[in-house]
């Protein structure tokens, strides 16, 4: 999404001003820690990385994984704090590049047309990241596990306009955006499913009684 609208030999063409640098993680290599200095964004060329939190007892929770072309780091090297919310560790043999912030925001002199578009890209970024983080505290309110699955399924089927769709997370990525357990979530929708409500298969789903679930939304 950073390049989006620009090409490949524009793309070439900017890493002079951009004047990126590369670093290659080994398996469960540190990205970066928790609370550690984040000042560039960091953009996943290779391989997967890992954004993990630790609970207080010190088991690690993977909130997201990047792979090649996702970003991360955008929102706290753009903060005045830069700092990471989280710690980062390569999943496998990984390959990064990151910028500095401002060499996106800071027009070079030959005011390049790429650059806007670049730094157009970046604000679209962050928020796009803002709004997912709103919409995943208006989750944080609803109570019960029922109440997030099916205000959530039914938000899907609305976008979607049919009652048979994709979710666009996986399971873990969907337990996270809820802020439920994995095991607790999936029996959940193991009962919607032994009631009638809905099928599903990975991540396709389909509604079989959109009323009945509809009445659980919140």
């Amino acid at each position: 999404m950073l390049f989006k609208g620009i090409t490949p030999a524009e793309i070439a063409q900017m890493l002079n001003c951009l004047s990126p640098r590369g670093a290659d993680y080994a398996k469960g290599g540190l990205v970066a820690q928790a609370s550690g200095p984040m000042q560039e964004i960091g953009i996943v060329l290779d391989g997967a990385v890992a954004v993990t939190k630790e609970t207080p007892l010190g088991e690690r929770i993977v909130f997201n994984k990047i792979q090649p072309g996702g970003i991360f780091g955008e929102v706290a090297a753009l903060s005045d704090l830069q700092r990471s919310p989280a710690t980062i560790f390569a999943l496998e043999k990984s390959t990064v590049m990151f910028i500095l912030p401002s060499k996106i925001l800071t027009p070079c002199s030959r005011t390049c047309r790429w650059h806007t578009l670049l730094t157009e890209n970046l604000i679209r970024l962050v928020a796009d990241r803002a709004l997912y983080l709103n919409r995943k505290i208006d989750f944080l309110t609803i109570k019960s596990m029922r109440g997030k699955l099916c205000t959530y399924l039914f938000e899907q089927y609305r976008k979607s306009g049919k009652q048979r769709f994709t979710l666009p997370y996986n399971r873990n990525e969907l337990a996270d955006f809820l802020n439920v357990s994995r095991p607790s979530m999936s029996r959940e929708l193991g009962r919607m499913r032994d009631e009638g409500i809905l099928a599903f298969r990975g991540d396709s789903f389909e509604l079989l009684d959109v009323e009945k679930l509809k009445s659980f939304v919140q």
